[in-house]
């Protein structure tokens, strides 16, 4: 049977591993590598990308190049105001994260069928971590920043009753934030 040490991998950001102590459960990975959705029985469903563990909590991690994304979103719209793109902005990135939570939660619920050890599941708390990658331009920090707690606010109040805590991580800090959370081994 399976068990969750078959998806334990380094965690990697913008396709490149963080420090070889920042490992995590891979939820999403494309063959060779271990996937969870296909593990158990999901095929390709919307997940998150891995999952930690500490103590009581799980934390659900999704890597993004969101301002890639926001500027995309805003090109391909650009006949909007700026008020309606930004909005629309809003509720794309919102419908995503949503539904790598729930397609998360999903996973979780029915691997604990399929992998004995993760029962250890069942009464922890979870949180959620939006780990941003890509913000290397001045001006994308700068956005990055602005974006950060309206972005943070959105997702914690359409997640807050699933998630414990919610979080818009910029990919440089998240090596020293799982130090911090001692995170899974």
């Amino acid at each position: 049977m399976t068990t969750l040490a078959d998806f334990l991998e380094p965690i990697k950001v913008a396709g490149r591993p963080l420090a070889e102590n920042c490992k995590g459960y891979l939820m999403d990975g494309t063959s060779p590598r271990p996937d969870m959705r296909k593990t158990v029985g999901l095929g390709t469903c919307n997940c998150c990308d891995y999952l930690t563990i500490k103590d009581d909590t799980v934390v659900l991690i999704e890597e993004t190049q969101l301002m890639e994304m926001i500027k995309n979103l805003k090109s391909e719209y650009q006949y909007l105001s700026e008020d309606d793109k930004n909005k629309f902005v809003d509720k794309c990135i919102l419908q995503e994260n949503k539904l790598k939570v729930y397609g998360s939660m999903l996973v979780l619920c029915r691997l604990d069928t399929a992998c004995n050890d993760a029962k250890i599941l069942r009464k922890k708390r979870y949180d959620f971590w939006l780990v941003v990658s890509g913000v290397n331009k001045k001006k994308d920090s700068r956005l990055f920043s602005t974006l950060k707690n309206r972005l943070s606010n959105l997702l914690r109040s359409s997640l807050g009753k699933m998630m414990n805590a919610v979080e818009v991580i910029p990919a440089n800090k998240l090596a020293a934030k799982l130090a911090a959370n001692a995170s899974t081994p």
